[in-house]
């Protein structure tokens, strides 16, 4: 059974970005070789558009900086064409942005604590950047899904604070200059509770908006956001599901998204009868319209907080795919 490559690491945010690049280096090379015949003469125009991202990233947050830094010097690439790869606003804000038909993510209680699903959806090709990651750095377990181009936190993690953090796209009508939503998603798994990660809502101006959903212990925030506005969602021990439409107040910034509030009622609805983990990886494997598991899926995590294990499976997901990993050196 193929499984994901994993980078295991401790050390500083630059020696642990580095290793990531190492690893993943000619994954990166590939995608960037890609970017740049995609996106032909527009992407000299889009990295002449980063000085002022990469400047607001730097004041707010320099230590993520330096994993950009150690990523781009691990893969030998140039550091401002891979922070480009970590700042897909710039695309957004020149009128082209990519689609938000990416990632499904369902929540149950189990015991006492949940138990998270999460299918992440990009493009078929990005499956040769997806890895494993289990990092330690200024004394922050962080494990989970992410890309090799990409700081931490772009997928789904678990952090030694026992804070998952679970990203969906959005697609919204404001836009402005500040921190590019990867880092802001960087940013949550080294928080300590849910009240730090809605202090960095309030003070760090954002360029755009992630959907995440954040779990620790009982309590599950859904805070969908966008560059100038967020909101929170807070529920306790409560089934819940979020696609990649927006389901709160924000609804009136949101673009319209027919896939997505197409498969949010399918897997609302199954939902329900979900109730061990063999039923959440059968939902996460689902390939009838509406499709859970769709063309675009290149992985599916689910954390079993109770029992503190990791079930991962590579690409398309089916029941029997996953592969278990111990989360016991994270979560102690």
């Amino acid at each position: 059974m193929k499984q994901f490559p994993i980078v295991r690491v401790e050390g500083s945010h630059y020696e642990v970005g580095f290793a990531v690049g190492k690893t993943m280096r000619q994954s990166i090379i590939n995608l960037l070789t890609r970017e740049k015949a995609s996106l032909g003469k527009k992407f000299v125009h889009y990295v002449d558009m980063l000085p002022p991202f990469i400047d607001a990233t730097r004041r707010y947050f320099p230590q993520y900086m330096d994993e950009v830094r150690g990523i781009a010097d691990g893969a030998g690439v140039d550091f401002q064409t891979l922070f480009f790869t970590n700042c897909r606003e710039v695309i957004d804000y020149a009128g082209s942005p990519r689609t938000a038909d990416h990632c499904t993510i369902v929540a149950i209680p189990y015991g006492n604590q949940y138990v998270i699903g999460h299918n992440e959806d990009w493009d078929a090709e990005s499956l040769e950047i997806l890895y494993i990651f289990d990092a330690s750095i200024d004394g922050v377990h962080i494990f989970g899904l992410n890309y090799g181009d990409s700081v931490m936190g772009d997928s789904v993690s678990v952090t030694s604070h026992g804070l998952i953090q679970a990203v969906n796209d959005l697609q919204h009508q404001d836009a402005q200059l500040g921190v590019p939503k990867k880092f802001i998603a960087r940013a949550f798994l080294d928080c300590k509770t849910l009240e730090d990660a809605e202090e960095i809502m309030k003070t760090v101006p954002r360029a755009a908006g992630f959907n995440h959903v954040l779990v620790q212990g009982q309590r599950l925030w859904n805070i969908e956001s966008s560059a100038k506005e967020y909101v929170i969602e807070k529920v306790e021990l409560q089934k819940y599901v979020h696609t990649n439409h927006y389901v709160t107040e924000l609804k009136r910034i949101g673009k319209e998204n027919l896939e997505s509030e197409k498969r949010y009622a399918k897997a609302k609805e199954r939902l329900s009868d979900v109730k061990s983990i063999k039923d959440m990886k059968e939902l996460l494997s689902d390939q009838t319209d509406p499709r859970i598991c769709r063309e675009g899926t290149i992985g599916s995590l689910i954390f079993d907080m109770p029992n503190k294990v990791a079930h991962i499976a590579y690409g398309q997901p089916t029941p029997d795919a996953y592969t278990e990993y111990s989360l016991t050196h994270v979560l102690g």
